[in-house]
């Protein structure tokens, strides 16, 4: 039977986890802002909850750089620079070119068919004239690229990419204004990864998936006089 302290630490943790998972949510749906800072005292109101899970859910925050705890200060959301998102958004768009790259050599025909299906389930969400197909396109964005990386057969490194997904919803959110333009254009770029891999064109898969990154959130920084340019490779 376990011990008293035991069964609350467990419920301690369960805590933990919910407010982690609700606020995490919300940072990624940008209802915090850049920089605005968190009380403790508003977030154990809100969620109902004492001090103890609030932290440790705050703590889970930092180390996936979605807050910065300020010893003797506070807590605010991450903000970053320019230069900070627009050299992640370089990386994380070769991580992503890698991924369809193998994808290309290694898929599957049954795959293929969910890719082109989800890839016709966006083009029906951005021909919306209500603008109501926003919110379900950044889950079928998130199905695409999570098929893409079954496809690969890489666990470790979707593991490692997978990580940095919601960092980049984040920053699109936080840093860049939302997922502005058209939706239309936004999948025209899933549609060339796809071409590449049904063609098992490796080149040509990694090429579409690197441009398709650098393209959607970067031109939202351009619109609000944030990073204009690709940064240069590193030598």
């Amino acid at each position: 039977m376990s011990s008293p302290a035991g069964r609350s630490s467990v419920v301690g943790g369960r805590l933990a986890r919910g407010v982690y998972e609700r606020l995490k949510q919300d940072l990624l749906a940008g209802r915090y802002p850049a920089g605005e800072a968190i009380t403790v005292v508003k977030l154990r109101e809100e969620y109902g909850v004492s001090k103890q899970p609030v932290m440790e859910a705050l703590h889970m925050l930092a180390a996936d750089r979605l807050v910065q705890i300020q010893p003797q200060v506070g807590v605010r959301v991450s903000q970053y620079t320019p230069e900070e998102v627009g050299t992640f958004f370089w990386m994380f768009a070769r991580t992503e070119g890698g991924m369809a790259f193998r994808a290309a050599t290694r898929r599957s025909e049954a795959q293929l068919a969910e890719l082109a299906a989800l890839c016709d389930r966006l083009d029906a969400l951005a021909s919306r004239d209500d603008g109501s197909g926003g919110q379900a396109y950044v889950q079928d964005n998130r199905n695409i690229h999570s098929l893409i990386h079954r496809m690969a057969n890489a666990p470790l490194a979707a593991d490692i990419s997978h990580d940095l997904w919601d960092l980049s919803d984040f920053l699109i959110a936080t840093h860049g204004g939302g997922f502005t333009g058209s939706l239309v254009e936004r999948n025209r770029g899933h549609r060339e990864v796809y071409e590449g891999i049904r063609d098992r064109d490796p080149e040509a898969a990694e090429r579409a998936m690197t441009q398709h990154i650098l393209d959607s959130p970067l031109a939202s920084f351009r619109g609000t006089g944030g990073v204009a340019d690709h940064p240069a490779s590193p030598t």
